[in-house]
């Protein structure tokens, strides 16, 4: 049978999957799923036994922020991420950024987010699944056996990089949001899943659902659910935790302009993680 995994502070939570279902009724039949964990921010302070509030310099991607502590807080019972226009350190923007890393992981299961986004050229909101116990050095020489065609020599258990990317965002495009899977292919290719929304409205406005499925066969991805799109080769099996953040700048997005207005507020009503009963 499959089993979904929950991992909370190093406790796993194991539920068996259950009977089938329509794909509307699979993303909208809550009798189906079990909340596991949740946080509603309700509230004077976010809670540091569910999250990591980062301090980083800059992250990659020719980004321009330095992620600081002081931009991430409560405030009438939503999480908010700050994103600011001031010189920190060697830095002229400050932003948010969160995760459960060592608090939180899942392997399956359902991640429901009910946020509204910021707006503005240069801004770069993201809701993202990153690989809890990543093997930098097996990746490595993994990728090398497979680039002097030894693939076969290589295990048959290959822990290539994965990061499911639930919702990302650019500023500019107020109405459009990304669904995006990167991963490598069995033989080491590397490659991206990706699909996106293009709404009649700005998610700026108001708060939505954005919702992930993650199964063994399967990654989904839903928009207030609507499904965006599906994601069914190299599919991870292994703990991830979750990243909540706004950057600024980078390669995609581009940089703030004349245009942007600071600061810029990226609120969440709601995270709530379930699992197949």
């Amino acid at each position: 049978m499959r089993k979904n995994i929950l991992i909370l502070a190093g406790v796993s939570v194991c539920l068996i999957c259950g009977g089938q279902q329509t794909e509307h009724n699979k993303n909208t039949d809550k009798k189906e799923w079990t909340l596991v964990w949740q946080d509603e921010f309700d509230g004077n302070e976010v809670n540091d036994s569910k999250w990591n509030i980062l301090t980083r310099e800059t992250s990659k991607h020719t980004e321009l922020q330095y992620y600081i502590p002081d931009e991430v807080y409560l405030e009438n019972g939503n999480l908010r991420i700050r994103s600011s226009k001031r010189d920190y350190g060697n830095k002229h923007y400050t932003s948010g950024r969160l995760d459960t890393k060592d608090k939180m992981t899942i392997t399956y299961g359902r991640i429901e987010i009910r946020g509204k986004l910021p707006v503005g050229q240069g801004i770069w909101p993201a809701y993202w699944l990153y690989p809890q116990n990543r093997d930098w050095m097996m990746e490595y020489i993994m990728k090398k056996a497979v680039d002097e065609g030894k693939e076969r020599s290589i295990p048959e258990f290959r822990p290539w990089y994965t990061e499911i990317d639930m919702m990302e965002f650019l500023g500019h495009e107020p109405n459009v949001f990304y669904a995006t899977y990167h991963y490598y292919s069995f033989e080491g290719e590397k490659k991206t899943s990706a699909g996106k929304y293009v709404a009649d409205f700005s998610f700026a406005e108001e708060f939505h659902i954005f919702v992930l499925e993650w199964e063994a066969d399967a990654v989904k991805w839903y928009i207030d659910g609507k499904l965006v799109h599906t994601a069914t080769e190299g599919i991870p099996h292994a703990p991830h935790f979750l990243i909540l953040n706004t950057a600024i700048g980078g390669s995609w997005p581009g940089n703030p302009d004349e245009t942007t207005t600071f600061p810029q507020y990226h609120d969440i009503d709601y995270v709530r993680v379930y699992q197949r009963k």
